[in-house]
């Protein structure tokens, strides 16, 4: 199923909060999670796909923790989902991938990074092939060792990890999020709603000028928080119109 035309899109939030890092050094669940949300407002079945896969796992997993006798029972289901998730993940990607590695231009610290996808089993080889060659493993586990909930995506450079600092990271963030955007609108989905915390922070204010310059790129609303009183960034790099408040003592005042 494609998009939705924009007047029945469900309204999409873009959030870069505090420690945005995380999302690139942390468990494979947060980045999985990003990229089915993006999949998802182009490819409405992966709800339903996913819902699916979760069930059938838990099957499989209670006959592999049983002595593994009834698992070829579950792998067909098993197999069938998975390649049909990686397939919407993967189409995802590529568009995902060119629009990173657009923004990416712009910022020194990421020549050369790109984004990779890790569908969950080793490339050309058929899933079912390897469920049945690790059997003897996911008895011995109790677990479904490969497979589509064990997706991944990274940043990369000549394959290896990427070492950002908290900053850098927070920047790779904007720009996956900016990168996703782009692949949504051309899709024909509205514009999201932006929720940007403190994003000069740790910011050299020439890389901050060059992030808000794209960060401003969107023609959508954001809602944007910052400690810094100071000019630049954000009211030298947004086009847009803006109405600034500033919080003292728990007080708000334009």
């Amino acid at each position: 199923m494609g998009s939705l035309p924009p007047s029945d899109s469900p309204l999409r939030v873009k959030l870069v909060g505090e420690n945005p890092q995380i999302l690139l050094e942390g468990e494979p669940t947060l980045r999985r999670g990003l990229l089915d949300w993006n999949v998802f407002h182009v490819e409405h079945q992966l709800g339903r796909l996913r819902a699916d896969l979760r069930r059938v796992l838990a099957q499989r997993n209670a006959a592999l923790r049983q002595g593994g006798a009834r698992v070829s029972a579950w792998n067909p289901a098993f197999v069938d989902l998975s390649d049909q998730i990686t397939a919407k993940r993967e189409d995802f990607h590529e568009r995902w991938r060119s629009q990173f590695r657009s923004l990416a231009e712009d910022f020194a610290f990421l020549d050369g990074c790109d984004l990779f996808f890790d569908r969950g089993w080793p490339k050309d080889t058929g899933l079912l092939d390897v469920l049945e060659r690790g059997r003897s493993t996911e008895i011995q586990r109790g677990q479904t060792l490969a497979g589509a909930h064990r997706a991944d995506i990274k940043i990369s450079r000549e394959g290896s990890p990427s070492r950002l600092s908290r900053g850098q990271a927070k920047v790779a963030v904007c720009l996956l999020q900016l990168a996703a955007e782009r692949v949504h609108r051309m899709t024909g989905l509205a514009p999201s709603l932006w929720l940007l915390d403190d994003v000069d922070a740790e910011l050299d204010k020439g890389t901050a000028d060059r992030l808000w310059r794209v960060l401003g790129e969107p023609d959508a609303q954001q809602l944007i928080s910052r400690l810094s009183t100071e000019p630049g960034g954000i009211d030298e790099g947004s086009t847009m119109p803006d109405t600034m408040f500033h919080v003292e003592h728990g007080t708000l005042k334009p």
